[in-house]
């Protein structure tokens, strides 16, 4: 191949702007332009709700945020709770996202950022986790509700509601061992 000097760094740029993908990945996925490594995007809302270490499942609608970022919510349905006593009081509020091994809370207005009804994964008065952790709700052409099985609640495609929370499993009651 006869390059000329000024052909060459234009050549070598391109050289490493198709191989940068390949440099710092562990594993590559099969196929033509995928994506490189191992930080893939979790999974949508069918696989958050089959998630056992999720505590509480509820439908909530967050009506306004006070001054330091925490939501007020009213539930409107409440699909799965860990309460032992079978007896679940939800939260009036909630604060946000609690960063694991930290004192530190994401404020609720920052992780969704608007009012809203959502289907809410919580963990006491905070989110469950960073991803799969709210999902929209809205009422669709027909009248029924739907909810957006997007990853992260990002909207589309939108699903019957009542389909989806059949999906959520129900708490096992606890037995005892003799």
């Amino acid at each position: 191949m006869n390059l000329r000097f000024t052909s060459q760094p234009l050549f070598l740029t391109f050289l490493l702007c198709a191989f940068a993908q390949f440099a710092s990945s562990d594993e590559l996925p099969p196929g033509f332009g995928k994506k490189a490594g191992g930080d893939e995007l979790p999974p949508g809302l069918m696989q958050a709700i089959a998630n056992p270490t999720i505590p509480t499942i509820v439908d909530a609608t967050i009506l306004g945020f006070n001054k330091e970022g925490h939501g007020e919510i009213k539930v409107n349905a409440v699909y799965k709770h860990d309460s032992a006593k079978g007896k679940f009081v939800p939260p009036k509020s909630v604060r946000g996202y609690g960063y694991v091994g930290s004192d530190k809370i994401a404020p609720l207005r920052v992780v969704i950022g608007r009012e809203g009804r959502y289907l809410l994964f919580l963990n006491g008065d905070l989110l469950h986790s960073t991803y799969n952790n709210r999902f929209p709700i809205r009422e669709g052409k027909n009248g029924k509700l739907e909810i957006g099985i997007g990853f992260n609640g990002g909207g589309g495609p939108w699903k019957p509601l009542g389909e989806i929370v059949r999906g959520i499993p129900l708490r096992k009651p606890a037995t005892k061992n003799p």
